[in-house]
């Protein structure tokens, strides 16, 4: 685990696993001690409850809360305290979210420089430091109260606890933990955490030649819940399909910090037989949409105010995608208001029926970042439709070397073969057009970013797509990309 100082590190490294285990459960109960507790456990409480509440009953508790989180800004957060007096405004001319379009929209570039400016005066004695690893070099610091991580903690578990399972059941967790060495090359590529009774798998070795030791592994453990990126969890489940594995069955499986595509979640859902959920949030602690039981994404009306703006800044329509603008309702510490995400979302009309309250999303479309440019200047998203019915590839990435050139790297299944790379170039060519050339290249692994997560794209072309504010030309209308997916 990356814990400790570097001398803790070392010795966690090069200890026999039943130690490792025992450092990573010492480690555990002791952050445990800051996420759980009464104040979890009465958070838990109320979200269980007012996840019934009415579209109007939600909506007042969000206007409460908003108004809460402007006053502090302005009274004690440098950057706001500014921002407010440049404006001419006070707090109280903003009522509710439909005046929060007289507030500037912010993004990492506003906030990386002057992170103490975004901090509250208030809160300095009682916080403590996030470190964000984030998924394209630009992390950030986050400041949070000490009791607003076990709100964190009670969201997450409000949606886990819609599969019927509670904390300290079995829980395999595959994100971005580094918890064996790089450099080890047989198993145990994982390490069980007693605190709360969970299991975390190394993504750094989860390759085809591993990953029996893995299902190996799974089964003997066999988890309630299992926890993770959707790339990594998507290639356990390849693995059991083509092993006729079917010996795990956790209650529930949850995806978060990338985007779930279809595929994967209908291989997931096939090799564990059970429901898939995803979470939609920011290491900003400013929005986050949860999937139900149903399929349908909520937005978490309680945790942030999120704003899908269309591409002249007005709000989407249901069914038109807009790039999503978030503003905290909850951590103090570190207040983010209208903070543009760099993501995509599609809007929905109406509600669930399974009876939760809150405004839905469609669907959250991904980052604003992973698209394909054509020559002629078109941005393109959600590419994922290329690799549609194409069960030969294990797993793909795109990149955009220059405006003609896209290179597509393959990690192929046996039996894939030159037609199916003219099948994908055929199905690339229909949005991108006759222009663009397709260069393909078979590798054995994709290598993640040092935190785990994968990059569908990766673009060496320039974009300022946030300045540019071509989020509608990004990824057209929802109606017209379901023609391909």
């Amino acid at each position: 685990m990356a814990f400790g100082n570097p001398l803790t590190r070392f010795v966690y490294e090069h200890s026999p696993m039943g130690l490792r285990s025992f450092m990573a459960t010492v480690y555990s109960r002791g952050r445990g001690k800051k996420k759980f507790g009464p104040k979890f456990d009465e958070s838990l409480a109320h979200l269980q409850e007012s996840q019934w509440y009415s579209a109007e009953k939600l909506r007042a508790l969000q206007n409460e809360k908003l108004q809460r989180v402007l006053a502090h800004a302005a009274d004690h957060v440098p950057y706001y305290r500014e921002s407010f007096r440049t404006l001419g405004l006070s707090a109280r001319d903003i009522n509710g979210r439909e005046d929060l379009h007289r507030l500037p929209i912010i993004n990492k570039a506003t906030v990386q420089p002057r992170l103490r400016e975004f901090c509250s005066t208030l809160h300095a004695e009682n916080a403590e430091t996030i470190h964000s690893s984030g998924t394209t070099g630009r992390a950030i610091d986050v400041s949070v109260e000490h009791d607003y991580l076990k709100l964190e903690k009670a969201f997450l578990w409000l949606q886990r606890s819609w599969c019927g399972v509670k904390p300290g059941d079995r829980t395999a967790y595959f994100t971005g933990h580094p918890v064996v060495p790089v450099k080890r090359t047989r198993p145990p590529f994982w390490i069980f955490d007693g605190s709360e009774n969970r299991n975390f798998f190394s993504l750094q070795h989860l390759s085809a030649a591993h990953l029996p030791a893995y299902a190996q592994e799974l089964v003997r453990f066999n988890p309630l819940l299992i926890v993770g990126y959707p790339t990594a969890i998507y290639l356990m489940a390849l693995h059991l399909c083509d092993a006729g594995i079917t010996a795990v069955r956790p209650r529930g499986i949850f995806t978060a910090s990338e985007t779930l595509l279809p595929h994967q979640r209908e291989t997931m859902e096939r090799a564990f037989g059970c429901p898939v959920m995803d979470l939609y949030g920011q290491a900003e602690y400013c929005g986050m949409s949860m999937q139900c039981e149903l399929g349908s994404y909520h937005i978490q009306e309680e945790y942030g105010v999120m704003e899908i703006l269309a591409q002249d800044g007005r709000p989407a329509k249901p069914g038109e995608i807009g790039e999503v603008i978030c503003t905290g309702l909850n951590n103090l510490a570190m207040p983010f208001i209208r903070y543009r995400t760099g993501d995509t979302a599609i809007p929905k009309a109406g509600t669930c029926s399974c009876g939760r309250g809150g405004a839905l999303v469609e669907r959250i479309t991904g980052r604003m970042e992973d698209v394909v440019v054509t020559p002629d200047g078109r941005f393109l998203s959600r590419l994922d439709f290329v690799f549609k019915e194409m069960p030969l590839v294990q797993e793909a990435q795109m990149i955009q070397e220059s405006r003609t050139l896209l290179r597509i790297r393959v990690v192929a299944r046996p039996g894939f073969s030159k037609a199916d790379e003219e099948r994908i170039a055929n199905n690339l060519r229909e949005r991108a057009g006759d222009g663009m050339q397709f260069q393909f290249e078979r590798v054995d692994h994709i290598p993640r970013l040092a935190n785990g997560k994968f990059r569908y794209v990766i673009s060496k072309v320039s974009l300022d797509m946030a300045g540019a504010r071509q989020t509608g030309d990004v990824t057209g209308v929802a109606a017209e990309e379901n023609k391909t997916l």
